[in-house]
C-alpha cells in the first residue's frame, strides 16, 4: 500500500516536472519565435538599401562638391547685430506709413479750416457743388449699356496691391454705413472739404508705392477711401452698405486715450424683456468699441449688484476679445427680477474705479460709467456729489432705452453735470450708431489742446486677398494692421466746442512688413515675430486668427486677433522628472516677454515644442532669441535662430556682372520655382514698371495692372537686366524723410497747404526698383550648382534589379532639390495622368523652406547626418489606387568650411509606396542568417510595421494602415513603447483652438427672449416707430432742451484742475498688472452679493474627431493633444544598433504573453516593429485628436486668470483733462422729429393722418 502511494507521488512529481518543462519550453519557444537577430538584419538591409538608393538618385554628394568647388564661406551670425539691422528696416518701413497718415491729418485739418470758414463767411453758408464718387453707384449701367441715373463712371484697373480689386489711382470713393444720409448738411459739408485729400492720397502713393488703402473716416458717418473702387466688390456677397467704421478699433482708439469703463445695466423687473434686449444690444455695442489698452467690467443691478462673470467680481479686466466675449455670453443668461437700486450700482462703480485709480492699476487715464436703463425717478445728485465732485474724475454717460420723459430729464442731468453725454435709444440701429458719442466726448481734451495727435496701431485682422505674385495668392487672405490718427476741428466757434472731424488711416499688410525681414537671413527653421505694448503678436509663424466668416470682404468689418506671445511660444514642459528645468523654461519665456514689453534689448535661450502637419507631429528644439524695440512704435521685434545650426550661414554667391555666361541659361525650362513671398527684385511702383516696358516696346493693357505673371518671370526679368552695362543694384531701401509738420494757422488755403506737402523731398521710390543683391546672387549660385542634375541620371525607375548595387529600385515619381535661396528644382520621372485631381509636387511645395519635409530634414541632420526623413500622407492607406500613395524622402545638405557647417539645401524623392512595400516584404520574408529562421514577416503569427519618428505607419501588412497613427491600431503596444522610453508622449497645448459657441457655459440660467425671426423686421421697425411717436407727445418744457444742446446750470459747482497728468512719466516699469487691494473699502456695499448668474459649467472634454466650428458660432478654446516623439538614443545605446526586446504580460486570462521586437532602421527616421500575435491580447486605442481642456472654460480658467496679471506697457500719452472742457455745453439729446430720416417722418405723417381720420370718423 505504501509502495503504491510512493509510486503515485513519484508519478505526480514527474508529471509536474514534465508540465513545468513543457510550459517553460513553450514560453522559450515563443520568445525564440521572434527572430531578434533577423529583425536587426532586416532593418539594417532595408535602411542601407534606402540610403544608398536615395544618396545616388538625389546626387547629394555631387551637389555638395559643386558648392565646395566655388568660393564659399561659412560665416557666423551675430544675432544682436542682425536684429538691429532688421529692426531699423522695419522702423523705416513704418515711418513711411506713419508720415503718410500725419500728412493726411495736416492736410485734412487745413482743408476743413479753409473750406468751413469760407462757407460760414458766404451768405447762407451755401455749399459747393463738387460731386463725389458714391461707391454704390460707380459704373452702374442699365441693360441698354447707358449709365444709370445718379451713377458715375470711373476708369478702373485691377491692382494686386489693393486686394486684386479694380481701382482708380487718382480718385477716392465714398462708402456709407447703414443710417447715414449723404444729403445731411454736416455730411455734405465734410464731403466737400475732404475732397481736397485726393491729391495728397495720390502723392502719398507716389512717394511710397508700398502703401495700401488710405482713408478718412468722417465723424458724420461716411468713409472716403483711396484708391477709388466700387462697392460691394466684384464677387462679394455683401450689400451696398458697409459696417459702421466708427465703432472699429482704428477709429475709436485713435480718437480717445485709454479708459476704464464700468457698464451699469439695469436688470430689474421694471425693464421689459424687449427693453432689456435693446439695453443688452447697447452694452454689447459699447464693448465692441473697446481695445487692448482699455479696462472694462459690466455689472447688472436690481435690488443688489451682480457681476455676470463670477471671476470678474470686484475687478476691472482688460478689454481683450476673449474677455469681451465672456461678458457677452454671461449677460445673455441674465434674468430680470426685483426693483432697481441705482444707488448701490453707482456706489459700486464709483468705488471700483476709485480703487483702480488710486492703486495705479487699470488704464490710469480716462474713467467712465455707462448707465443703461429704461427709467429712473431721480438724478442721484447726492451719491454723485459724494463720489465725483468737484473734480469729476469719472465721466458719466447715460443711455435711455425708450422715451420715458421723466427719466430723460434725470439721465440728461446726470450726464451733463459729469462731463458725459446723454443718448436716447429707440431701436437697434440707434443702439449701434449712437454708442460712438462717448468716444467723441472723451476726445475733447485732446482736441482742445490742439497739440498731440497720437498715432495708433490697431491689432491685426484678416483683410482681403493677398497681393503676392504666388500662384495661390489669389486664394489667400492677408493679415493687416491699421495706423491712424485723429483730425481736429481748428475753427474758432462762437460757443465752446471741441469737435472731432474724423480719423485718417492707412492699412499696412503684414506681408509687406515681413518683406523687411528676409527669411534667407534667418535660415531654415529660423523665424521672427513682433509683439506690441500689450504682449500681443502682430505676426508670428504660428498665428492662426479666427475666421471672420468673410465679414471684412462683405462688410469692410475687421475681426481683430488678440494672441499673446506666451500662447505661441510653447516651452518644453516634460523633461523627465527635472521640474527645475521645466520651471526655468517657463520663467525664461516670461522674462523675455517682460523685456519685450518694456521694451528692452536682450537675448535668451530655451527649449520649445514645435508642431508640424496640422499639429499631428511634434519635436523639441532649443532656440536662441534676440529681441529689441522698433523705435517710435509700440512694437518690439524678435528673431529666433535654432541653437544647433542657426548661428552659421553659408555665403556662396555668383557675381552676375562678372559671369562669363548669361546667368539666365541656368534657369531654362519650367521645372524650377522661387519662393513667391521672398523679395528678390521688384519695381517700386506700377509707373516704374510701365516706363520700363514702354522703353522695351512691350504692350501694356490699360484695364489690367502691368505686372508679372509669376515670381519666376519677375526674377528672369531682372536677371536679364543685371547683365547689361550700367546696371545698378539698388540694394538699399530708401530712407523715410523726416516728418513735415505744418505750423497751423499760417496757411489759409487748403490748396496752398497741399502744395507744401507735394513738394516735400524724399520718398520711398527714390529709385525705380529694389534688389536684394545677396539673395539674388545666392540664387544664381544655387542655380549653377543644381543645373544639369537631370542629365546623365545613373538610375532608372523601371523596377528592374540593379545587379551592380544589389537592391531593387523604387519607382520614383519625382526627385527634387530646394536651396537656401528659395530655389526649388524638380524632375518628373513618371508622366502624370492629365486627369489626376492631385496637385503637382511643385504646386504644394513652392514655399519649400516652409514645408514640413524641409524643416524636419534639417532637424534630422543633428540626430543622424547620413539619413533621410520619410513620410506618407495621413490616412493614405485608403487611396483608391495602390500606386497613388507617394512616400516623401528628404535629406539636408550641410556644407562644411574651416570646421563649421551650415545648411545649403534639402534634396529628396517622392516614390510610389507600393514599390517601397514590395521591397520591404522581399527583405523581411527571407532569412539572412546561415542557420535559417523559424518565422519571418510573411508568417501568419508575426505582424511587422515600419513606423516613423512620430508613430505613424509607413508600411504595414494591411494597406489601410498606411499613414495611420499606430496607437489607433494597437494602443497597448504603443503604450508599452512609451513605457520602454522608445517613444516619448508629449502633451501639446493649443491656445488658439476653435470650438463651437453653441454650448454657452452660462445658459443654464436661461436666455433672453428673442422676437421670432419672421416677425423681427416688423417688430423692430414697429418699436422704433412707436417710440419715436411717443417721444413727440407733450412733455414739460423743463424736461426737453430748447436748442440743439442743453445748457446745464453749473453755477453752484466749483471746478478745479484734477490731478491727472497730461502725459505719462517715461517709466515703463509702471506696468498694468499692479494688484488692486483684495479688501474693498467701506464704499463696497454689495461686495458679498449673491449671483443670479450661475458660475460657468464644468466642461467635459470632447472625445472623438473634432469638426471645424461654424465661423458665426466659433469661439477660442484651449485644446490639448498627446503626440509622440521617437527617442533614437534609446535604440542606439553604446553605438550598438541592437533590437530592444519587449513583452506584454497579463494581457489575457490564459496568462499568455505577447513579445515584440523594436529595431532602429539606420539612415532614417524609422523603426521596425515586429509583434507576435499568438497571444490574443486585447488592444486599446490611443487618440491624437485634440480635445478641449476639462474644467472651467473661458475667462475663469486658471490659465486665463494668470494671463490677466501679465505685464503691459501703457501708451505714452494720456490726454484726459482740459480745464476749459467744462465750458462745453453739448451733452446730447434724444431722437426728435428734427433728426428723423425721411422715411420715419413719412411714417409719422401717416400715423397723424390715420389718427385724425379715426378721431373724426
Amino acid at each position: 500500500m505504501e509502495h503504491k502511494q510512493v509510486n503515485c507521488y513519484l508519478a505526480l512529481l514527474l508529471g509536474v516536472l514534465l508540465l513545468h518543462r513543457l510550459i517553460g519550453a513553450a514560453v522559450a519557444d515563443q520568445d525564440e519565435d521572434i527572430p531578434h537577430n533577423e529583425v536587426r538584419n532586416w532593418a539594417l538591409k532595408f535602411g542601407v538599401d534606402l540610403w544608398e538608393f536615395g544618396r545616388q538618385f538625389t546626387k547629394m554628394n555631387e551637389i555638395k562638391s559643386r558648392f565646395k568647388d566655388n568660393d564659399i564661406e561659412v560665416k557666423r551670425k551675430d544675432g544682436i547685430i542682425l536684429l538691429r539691422e532688421l529692426a531699423a528696416e522695419v522702423k523705416n518701413f513704418m515711418d513711411f506709413k506713419r508720415n503718410a497718415v500725419m500728412r493726411l491729418m495736416d492736410s485734412a485739418e487745413q482743408a476743413a479750416l479753409s473750406e468751413l470758414e469760407g462757407q460760414s463767411s458766404t451768405e447762407g453758408g451755401a455749399l459747393g457743388q463738387q460731386q463725389h464718387y458714391d461707391a454704390r453707384r460707380i459704373n452702374e449701367y442699365n441693360a441698354d449699356g447707358k449709365l444709370a441715373d445718379g451713377a458715375r463712371h470711373m476708369d478702373i484697373r485691377f491692382m494686386r496691391r489693393f486686394e486684386r480689386l479694380p481701382v482708380n489711382l487718382s480718385l477716392s470713393s465714398i462708402l456709407v454705413p447703414h443710417g447715414v444720409d449723404l444729403d445731411e448738411t454736416d455730411v455734405k459739408s465734410a464731403l466737400q472739404w475732404s475732397a481736397h485729400l485726393d491729391p495728397l492720397f495720390q502723392n502719398n502713393l507716389e512717394r511710397d508705392p508700398a502703401l495700401s488703402w488710405q482713408y478718412f473716416g468722417s465723424s458724420s458717418g461716411f468713409l472716403r477711401r483711396f484708391p477709388g473702387t466700387a462697392w460691394p466688390p466684384e464677387g462679394s456677397k455683401g450689400s451696398k452698405l458697409i459696417h459702421d467704421f466708427r465703432t472699429h478699433n482704428w477709429f475709436v482708439q485713435a480718437a480717445s486715450s485709454p479708459k476704464d469703463i464700468m457698464i451699469l445695466l439695469d436688470a430689474s423687473s421694471s425693464m421689459s424683456e424687449k427693453s432689456f434686449d435693446l439695453a443688452t444690444s447697447t452694452a454689447f455695442n459699447i464693448l465692441d468699441t473697446l481695445g487692448e489698452d482699455d479696462y472694462v467690467n459690466l455689472i447688472t443691478f436690481s435690488d443688489v449688484v451682480k457681476t455676470p462673470v463670477p471671476c470678474f467680481k470686484d475687478r476691472m479686466v482688460r478689454a481683450t476679445p476673449d474677455n469681451v466675449q465672456e461678458i457677452k455670453s454671461a449677460v445673455k443668461a441674465i434674468k430680470l427680477q426685483d426693483t432697481a437700486n441705482f444707488t448701490a450700482g453707482l456706489e459700486y462703480a464709483f468705488s471700483l474705479l476709485h480703487k483702480y485709480n488710486q492703486s495705479g492699476a487699470g488704464s490710469q487715464c480716462n474713467q467712465a460709467i455707462m448707465l443703461i436703463t429704461e427709467s429712473t425717478s431721480e438724478s442721484h445728485k447726492e451719491i454723485i456729489k459724494q463720489y465725483n465732485w468737484p473734480h469729476m474724475p469719472v465721466r458719466i454717460f447715460t443711455y435711455l432705452i425708450g422715451s420715458d420723459s421723466g427719466s430723460r430729464s434725470n439721465l440728461h442731468e446726470m450726464a451733463c453735470s459729469n462731463k458725459g453725454f446723454f443718448v436716447q435709444i429707440n431701436n437697434y440701429e440707434e443702439a449701434r450708431r449712437k454708442v460712438i458719442d462717448y468716444a467723441l466726448v472723451m476726445a475733447r481734451p485732446m482736441i482742445m489742446y490742439q497739440a498731440d495727435h497720437p498715432v495708433h496701431w490697431s491689432p491685426v485682422f484678416v483683410g482681403g486677398k493677398s497681393g503676392g505674385l504666388g500662384r495661390d495668392s489669389e486664394y489667400q487672405r492677408r493679415l493687416v494692421t491699421t495706423v491712424s490718427t485723429p483730425v481736429f476741428d481748428r475753427r474758432n466757434h462762437s460757443v465752446r466746442v471741441a469737435n472731432l472731424l474724423g480719423v485718417v488711416g492707412t492699412d499696412v499688410p503684414i506681408e509687406e512688413i515681413r518683406k523687411m525681414i528676409p527669411q534667407h537671413k534667418l535660415g531654415p527653421n529660423g523665424y521672427s515675430f513682433i509683439v506690441d505694448n500689450n504682449g500681443r503678436v502682430l505676426y508670428h509663424p504660428d498665428l492662426r486668427p479666427l475666421s471672420d466668416g468673410n465679414q471684412y470682404i462683405d462688410q469692410l468689418r475687421p475681426k481683430y486677433a488678440s494672441v499673446d506671445i506666451t500662447e505661441l511660444e510653447l516651452p518644453e514642459t516634460e523633461v523627465g522628472n527635472d521640474h527645475e528645468l521645466v520651471e526655468m523654461n517657463k520663467n525664461l519665456l516670461n522674462e523675455m516677454r517682460g523685456d519685450m514689453i518694456r521694451p528692452k534689448e536682450g537675448e535668451t535661450e530655451f527649449t520649445v515644442l514645435n508642431h508640424y502637419d496640422e499639429s499631428k507631429r511634434v519635436s523639441t528644439r532649443t532656440h536662441r532669441y534676440f529681441y529689441g524695440p522698433i523705435e517710435d512704435t509700440p512694437f518690439t521685434l524678435a528673431i529666433v535662430l535654432p541653437e544647433k545650426y542657426g548661428s552659421h550661414e553659408l555665403v556662396s554667391q555668383q557675381e552676375i556682372r562678372h559671369s562669363r555666361n548669361n546667368v539666365t541659361e541656368y534657369f531654362k525650362g519650367d521645372n524650377w520655382r522661387v519662393h513667391p513671398d521672398w523679395v528678390y527684385c521688384e519695381y517700386n511702383s506700377v509707373s516704374d514698371l510701365e516706363k520700363e516696358r514702354e522703353s522695351s516696346g512691350e504692350y501694356t493693357s490699360r484695364d489690367q495692372e502691368p505686372s508679372f505673371g509669376s515670381p519666376e518671370e519677375q526674377v528672369l526679368h531682372f536677371l536679364a537686366r543685371a547683365g547689361r552695362p550700367g546696371w545698378k543694384w539698388m540694394s538699399v531701401r530708401p530712407k523715410s524723410p523726416q516728418p513735415h509738420h505744418n505750423l497751423h494757422g499760417t496757411t489759409s488755403s487748403a490748396s496752398h497747404f497741399g502744395a507744401q506737402h507735394l513738394n516735400v523731398q524724399g520718398s520711398r521710390k527714390a529709385e525705380p526698383y529694389y534688389c536684394d543683391r545677396t539673395l539674388i546672387q545666392s540664387l544664381v549660385r544655387d542655380a549653377m550648382v543644381t543645373d544639369g542634375l537631370d542629365r546623365n541620371t545613373t538610375s532608372t525607375s523601371n523596377g528592374k534589379e540593379d545587379k551592380q548595387q544589389g537592391y531593387q529600385k523604387f519607382v520614383v515619381a519625382t526627385s527634387f532639390v530646394a536651396t537656401r535661396s528659395g530655389l526649388l528644382r524638380w524632375i518628373d520621372h513618371i508622366k502624370r495622368p492629365e486627369d489626376t485631381p492631385e496637385p503637382h509636387f511643385s504646386e504644394d511645395n513652392v514655399r519649400a523652406m516652409d514645408s514640413s519635409w524641409y524643416k524636419r530634414a534639417v532637424d534630422q541632420h543633428t540626430v543622424e547626418p547620413d539619413s533621410f526623413v520619410y513620410s506618407v500622407p495621413f490616412g493614405s492607406g485608403y487611396a483608391i489606387k495602390s500606386n497613388a500613395t507617394l512616400v516623401t524622402a528628404s535629406h539636408a545638405i550641410f556644407v562644411e568650411h574651416r570646421g563649421h557647417k551650415a545648411p545649403a539645401g534639402v534634396v529628396g524623392l517622392q516614390f510610389q509606396h507600393d514599390s517601397l512595400a514590395k521591397h520591404f516584404i522581399n527583405i523581411t520574408s527571407a532569412c539572412t542568417g546561415m542557420t535559417g529562421c523559424k518565422r519571418t514577416c510573411a508568417s501568419d503569427n508575426l505582424d511587422c510595421y515600419v513606423l516613423d519618428n512620430s508613430g505613424f505607419v509607413i508600411i504595414s501588412e494591411e494597406m489601410e494602415h498606411t499613414g495611420k497613427f499606430f496607437g489607433q491600431i494597437d494602443g497597448t503596444i504603443m503604450d508599452s513603447l512609451v513605457q520602454d522610453r522608445i517613444y516619448k508622449r508629449v502633451t501639446v497645448n493649443d491656445y488658439q483652438g476653435v470650438c463651437s459657441d453653441s454650448d454657452n457655459p452660462y445658459t443654464a440660467a436661461g436666455g433672453i427672449l428673442k422676437p421670432h425671426r419672421l416677425g423681427s423686421w416688423f417688430y423692430k421697425h414697429l418699436v422704433a416707430l412707436s417710440a419715436s411717436w411717443l417721444s413727440l407727445m407733450p412733455t414739460s418744457l423743463r424736461a426737453w432742451p430748447q436748442d440743439d444742446y442743453e445748457t446745464y446750470d453749473n453755477e453752484d459747482v466749483v471746478f478745479v484742475e484734477n490731478n491727472y497728468a497730461d502725459e505719462y512719466e517715461e517709466n515703463f516699469d509702471n506696468e498694468y498688472h499692479l494688484q488692486v487691494d483684495q479688501e474693498m473699502d467701506e464704499f463696497f456695499t454689495t461686495a458679498d452679493a449673491d449671483y443670479t448668474t450661475p458660475p460657468p459649467k464644468q466642461h467635459k472634454p470632447h472625445s472623438g474627431p473634432r469638426f471645424m466650428a461654424d465661423p458665426q458660432n466659433a469661439r477660442r478654446c484651449d485644446l490639448r493633444t498627446d503626440l509622440y516623439m521617437l527617442q533614437p538614443e534609446r535604440l542606439n545605446q553604446g553605438g550598438q544598433n541592437n533590437p530592444l526586446k519587449g513583452k506584454l504580460t497579463n494581457c489575457h486570462v490564459s496568462g499568455c504573453e505577447r513579445p515584440f521586437s523594436v529595431q532602429k532602421i539606420p539612415h532614417s527616421n524609422l523603426i521596425l516593429l515586429v509583434v507576435d500575435t499568438l497571444c490574443p491580447c486585447g488592444s486599446k486605442q490611443l487618440d491624437i485628436e485634440p480635445m478641449e481642456e476639462s474644467g472651467i472654460v473661458g475667462a475663469c480658467s486658471t490659465r486665463r486668470q494668470s494671463q490677466e496679471q501679465q505685464s503691459r506697457r501703457r501708451p505714452k500719452k494720456c490726454i484726459n483733462y482740459h480745464p476749459e472742457e467744462i465750458e462745453i455745453q453739448q451733452c446730447g439729446r434724444g431722437s426728435t422729429l428734427l433728426h428723423m430720416s425721411a422715411s420715419l417722418i413719412a411714417a409719422h405723417l401717416l400715423m397723424v393722418s390715420v389718427t385724425f381720420v379715426l378721431a373724426n370718423a
